[in-house]
């Protein structure tokens, strides 16, 4: 599911279900075409092609939580190896009262640890999950075999937009209220 981030009040939302990926393609691109704005594109498979389509860069934004966690894993690594050999004031024997190699140690193990922990979070947070209710506009044909795309119109374009995604191949269309 690919979705927009914000939406305007006030406007309609029209659903077009599509038996074949090849219409649901059609149907994003004369939609972005005639500039109308796509809410959601419901899938049973993940496809390449749909992000393309959209305009979506290539890259998930989920890589920036592993990078802040594997960051602050490191720098409370070091940060809690150096408290501790600095508080406790142990006997090191001639040996550098902050040590090197048990700092890498632990900073690396904590790089590690924060990292996935964060990639994780990121990934929730982007998939937005857990949801607890689906959208009004979901079907559930849309996790077997069909293709649905929502497109926000105002009512002065909804002939305009039916017509678009009759003939991009819409099995079926409908308004969704929330």
């Amino acid at each position: 599911m690919f979705r927009s981030p914000k939406e305007a009040s006030g406007q309609l939302k029209l659903v077009g279900i599509f038996s074949y990926f090849d219409d649901l393609l059609s149907a994003i691109r004369a939609a972005k075409e005639k500039k109308l704005r796509i809410r959601t594109v419901y899938s049973p498979t993940p496809h390449h092609e749909i992000r393309e389509a959209l305009g979506f860069a290539g890259l998930s934004s989920v890589r920036v939580y592993t990078l802040a966690g594997g960051i602050l894993g490191a720098l409370s690594g070091v940060g809690l190896t150096l408290y501790t050999c600095a508080q406790w004031m142990f006997v090191v024997s001639g040996k550098p009262p902050l040590p090197a190699v048990p700092t890498v140690i632990v900073a690396f193990e904590f790089t590690i640890l924060l990292a996935v922990l964060f990639t994780v979070a990121g990934l929730l947070i982007n998939a937005r999950l857990p949801r607890y209710k689906l959208p009004g506009e979901y079907d559930p044909r849309f996790s077997e075999d069909h293709f649905g795309v929502v497109v926000l119109c105002a009512e002065s374009d909804r002939r305009n937009v039916e017509q678009i995604l009759m003939e991009s191949g819409a099995e079926e269309i409908h308004e969704v209220r929330d």
